[in-house]
């Protein structure tokens, strides 16, 4: 069996390593200098041979973030009620120092969450919404970030409204238009991805975060596909409250995130879990997975090192070159963004002539991991910092033979 010393020094650390200088942005060499996109998926457990293309579900995590689970891990059981909330308490809290940094806010505007689901049913469970006051949404959102607001309605008597974007989506005024268009006096709460789980669009949000806070209407941002992916600035971008999860984009533990909320929540009660305030741990959220939480700093670490600023340069290039790949191939309907101010890592396309879960299979076949998204008979390919121009190539041309 090997030892917790072993495993730690076979893992290998990149946060902190030094690895990561002089980053340039090069879709063949990654986005950082010394480090290809192959020397990246090193650092992660995907077996070689395995082409991994959906992070926009679930990121593989890298070493680093695994050693900082295992280290705690140890270290709990070893004297659980000193550790849980002395040292590793302390470390825990100290994560929520690391989201705030990470998306340009306030250490007491951060709870930490399980994931961007909670996140967002505990503000809808806070808001308090009468009967008749309407929700705007879109047909594009996820189901989790669904469930607060359906929750809501069931509760409260409010209305959901879901409004249609286009397919692509490629005009930011039309966007936001369709927004504000669908806005009425009784609008109370919209609720909007900031990265949408379907077409990767990178939604407008300052300017629609411009039209809600004028009307006094609360702005949720389902934030699940963003951080790790794009910068993410929730003062800038104007959100009353963003939620988010650790295992997407940022590769971090399964079954972490947070939730940002803004200060002077107006005239709201905290969700119960909540109620004795945002600190990691406290008399109202009782015991926390300490272990998972500080593998979820340690993932901020990670992608500080990178610099996410070149990390969401280097998955837009690749996106960019898995799109004109796509448009060689006949069969396919672009479901993505081609306006370079909507796109991100993300891009889905509707096949035409096959079925999105058969050819899904086949991939799997070929050991290449894809995302079917069943209600366009789509398929989603996520091009993270790991992927490279040949395992792009290599999803083209088994494509191409199925489409």
């Amino acid at each position: 069996m090997t030892s917790r010393r072993a495993f730690i020094q076979q893992a290998g650390l990149l946060a902190g390593a030094g690895l990561v200088q002089g980053l340039a942005i090069d879709a063949k060499a990654g986005p950082a200098g010394f480090l290809s996109p192959e020397e990246i998926k090193r650092q992660l457990l995907v077996p070689e041979g395995r082409n991994y293309l959906n992070t926009g579900s679930l990121g593989p995590s890298p070493r680093a973030v695994l050693d900082a689970v295992v280290n705690a891990m140890w270290t709990l059981e070893r004297n659980p009620v000193s550790e849980n909330w002395g040292p590793l308490g302390q470390q825990m809290e100290q994560v929520r120092d690391k989201v705030a940094g990470f998306i340009n806010a306030d250490r007491s505007e951060v709870l930490l969450a399980r994931n961007t689901t909670e996140g967002l049913s505990l503000v809808c469970q806070a808001l308090q919404l009468n009967a008749g006051d309407e929700i705007l949404t879109t047909t594009l959102e996820h189901g989790g970030g669904e469930v607060g607001l359906e929750y809501l309605v069931k509760t409260r008597g409010a209305k959901l409204l879901k409004v249609e974007l286009p397919l692509p989506p490629d005009d930011p005024a039309a966007i936001v238009r369709t927004i504000e268009q669908s806005i009425t006096s009784r609008t109370r709460l919209v609720m909007l991805s900031h990265v949408n789980t379907v077409t990767g669009l990178l939604m407008p949000m300052a300017d629609v975060a411009k039209i809600t806070a004028d009307r006094g209407i609360f702005l949720l941002v389902d934030g699940a596909q963003a951080p790790g992916l794009t910068p993410v600035d929730v003062k800038a971008i104007g959100a009353d409250a963003y939620a988010s999860s650790g295992h997407k984009w940022l590769l971090g533990p399964k079954e972490t995130g947070f939730l940002y909320l803004r200060k002077g929540f107006p005239g709201q009660v905290p969700p119960v879990f909540a109620f004795n305030g945002f600190e990691s741990y406290t008399q109202s959220s009782g015991t926390r997975n300490v272990a998972t939480l500080i593998g979820l700093g340690a993932a901020l670490d990670w992608h500080t090192s990178l610099r996410i600023q070149n990390t969401s340069a280097y998955c837009i290039q690749l996106r960019n070159y898995c799109l004109d790949g796509l448009k060689k191939i006949q069969g396919l309907r672009i479901l993505s963004p081609e306006n370079p101010s909507l796109t991100t890592g993300i891009v889905s396309f509707e096949m035409l002539k096959r079925k999105n879960s058969e050819v899904y299979a086949r991939m799997k076949e070929r050991n290449i991991i894809v995302k079917v998204l069943p209600q366009h008979n789509a398929i989603r390919i996520s091009c993270h910092i790991f992927v490279s121009q040949a395992d792009i190539d290599q999803f083209l041309v088994c494509l191409k033979e199925l489409a």
